[in-house]
This record gives C-alpha cells, sequence and structure tokens, in this order.
C-alpha cells in the first residue's frame, strides 16, 4: 500500500533534497520575489527536479487544505501540566523506580547535559572551533574542549555535526563523537550519529570517519573506516550491518521526513519522536509501504493526511495516546 501522493520513482534523491530546501525556505516568511524565481529557474533545469518540487508542493497543498478540526480532533497536543501536577507525576515516577524519564534513553543523567531538547523540538549550537551541532527531537549531549581535545558525548537521541577542521598545526585535532557503544572521530565533514537503546548508527554524509566500537579487549576488532555515503548501525562489539547512506537522513533539520517506499511501522515510528504522548501502528497495516514528505512540526496534521490517503483510521485512547490500525 502506498500514498497516493507518492514521490515519483524517477526523482533522485538529490532533487528531493534540494525541493525540500527550496520548500523550507519560501514558506520561511523570508523569501523575496528573486528566491522564487530561482525555484522556478531550478525547476526548469531538469526533469527530475520539477517532479521531485511538483511531489512535495501537492502533499504540501494537501497538508494546508486539511481542516483545523479534523487536525485537532485527531492527533491533539496534551495540554500542558500545571506546576503542582508536574510536581506530583515527577514523585511518582521517583516512586515507582525511576520510570518514564528515568526509562528513556539517557535517563536522568540526560537532564544534566550541556546541550538537550525536549520532544519535538530541535535546536542549534555554534562550537568556539567553528564546528556546528543540530540536535534532533529528544537529544541530550555535553560538549569538551580544550588545547588537548575537542568532544561531544551523546546521551541520548541524535545530532547532526558539521566538523570544521582544527587549525592547529603541526597536529589538528580530531572531533570525537562518543556514545554508550562507539567513538568516531573526524577532521571535518558533515555526518549524523543517532544514539539507540544499546546501538548507536552513524551516517558519513561528507568526508569519512574512523568509528571505534567498545568492543571487549581481545575481540581483535579496533575501528570500522566509514566513506561518504556510508552508514553503520552497530553495537558495542561493533557487530552491525553497514549499507549505503540514506541521502535524506538529514531531512529533519529541514523539519521533514521524507519516506520513499517506507513501511508504516517504520514511519510511524519517526514521526513518534517528535509526539508527546504514544504514537503506534497496528501489526495489521505495519507492512504497508508509504511515499512522501512529512512535516515533523506538526503530527497530528500528519496522521489526518495518512486517514484521506490511505485507508487507515487513527483510533485514540486518549488525544495522545493514538493506534494508526485498518478503517
Amino acid at each position: 500500500m502506498t500514498a497516493t501522493r507518492a514521490l515519483p520513482p524517477d526523482a533522485t534523491a538529490s532533487a528531493v533534497e534540494a525541493a525540500i530546501r527550496w520548500m523550507v525556505r519560501l514558506q520561511s516568511g523570508d523569501a523575496t520575489p528573486h528566491d522564487h524565481q530561482a525555484c522556478q529557474r531550478w525547476q526548469q533545469e531538469q526533469p527530475e527536479n520539477a517532479q521531485a518540487w511538483a511531489a512535495i508542493d501537492a502533499f504540501s497543498q494537501q497538508l494546508k487544505a486539511l481542516p483545523r478540526a479534523l487536525v485537532h480532533t485527531t492527533l491533539a497536543r496534551p495540554p500542558r501540566p500545571r506546576r503542582r501536577m508536574v510536581l506530583k507525576s515527577v514523585m511518582l515516577l521517583g516512586g515507582a523506580g525511576g520510570l518514564g524519564l528515568a526509562s528513556t534513553q539517557g535517563g536522568w543523567h540526560a537532564l544534566a547535559a550541556d546541550y538537550r531538547t525536549g520532544v519535538g523540538e530541535r535546536r542549534r549550537v555554534a562550537l568556539p572551533d567553528g564546528s556546528v551541532l543540530h540536535l534532533n527531537t529528544a537529544t541530550a549531549l555535553d560538549v569538551h574542549a580544550d588545547a588537548h581535545e575537542r568532544c561531544v558525548n551523546v546521551r541520548a537521541g541524535e545530532v547532526l555535526v558539521e566538523c570544521a577542521p582544527d587549525g592547529r598545526m603541526p597536529s589538528p585535532l580530531p572531533l570525537r563523537v562518543q556514545t554508550a557503544e562507539s567513538q568516531v572521530r573526524a577532521s571535518s565533514g558533515r555526518f549524523i550519529v543517532r544514539q539507540f537503546a544499546g546501538r548507536t548508527s552513524v551516517h558519513a554524509l561528507t568526508g569519512g570517519l574512523d568509528v571505534h566500537p567498545r568492543a571487549p579487549a581481545g575481540s581483535g576488532l579496533t575501528h570500522l573506516r566509514v566513506e561518504p555515503g556510508q552508514q553503520w548501525l552497530f553495537d558495542a562489539q561493533g557487530a552491525g550491518l553497514a549499507s549505503p547512506a540514506d541521502e535524506s537522513a538529514a531531512a529533519w533539520t529541514d523539519g521533514v521526513i521524507v519516506a520513499r517506499s517506507m513501511r508504516l511501522s517504520t514511519l510511524t515510528a519517526e514521526l513518534a519522536r517528535y509526539h508527546r504522548g504514544w504514537l503506534r501502528c497496528d501489526q495489521a497495516v505495519a507492512e504497508w509501504r508509504v511515499s512522501g514528505v512529512f512535516p515533523v512540526d506538526d503530527i497530528g496534521r500528519v496522521v489526518a493526511a495518512l486517514q484521506r490517503t490511505l485507508p487507515v483510521r487513527a483510533r485514540a485512547v486518549t488525544p495522545w495516546w493514538v493506534t494508526l490500525g485498518p478503517r
């Protein structure tokens, strides 16, 4: 099963990425007539550019056309609890053996991180050495930089790193990004590191990476070189799968998820990362395939659109506990 607003199969990943950037720029509120003209010229340069733009623009218009009432009744953002209720909730969480916050990635330690984002938030952090960190939803990390090292420790979540070359000669320092399972080293380039439960994924977008899993002594595994255009998902022993990188992996920095024949359960799991509540997919529709570009800042609108383009129905136990199942 595929969404009716599918990306055309001959639209290249690079054209889709460019179309996303144009869409974000034109909808930013700061676009000039020159920007609109430049976007038109870009569409005319190659047929795949026009196809990618048409697909993304059509889905964007479909989202805008959804009635607000439908969006809000489909998936409402949970109300912000009063301070007294928050305190009671924290007390209950602590008394229940650390459920809730303590059960998420990073646990209670994530609250003390140097930089963090809440669910549904994204953040850009510029470092003194010229590097830039883009934090995805529910991310926590620490930064340490001095004359001897440049280090980022990812406690939870996902970060896109724009690594600036170190200017110290003759021994420039690499930028080290640590997770529970590994240490990633880079001299320059763009890459993504994501902390899963018991696993780490790395995407080398530009520039190569040296990845050092925390393998036990005597295992014989020291490190793996991940070249640009590659990704690796692995555990602390270095066991995992290396594959070509998804060129749309960084689309979340522009506020969207790009799905190309993606399983509905996978898309739902990715959307759930940005939703303050519980969003899941019933097994009966889990294997259906979906293509499209989905904004992460309005999950309710996306769920409503899925119901209009697929024979699925969102069943809500509460406004923030929703399951996508067969209609």
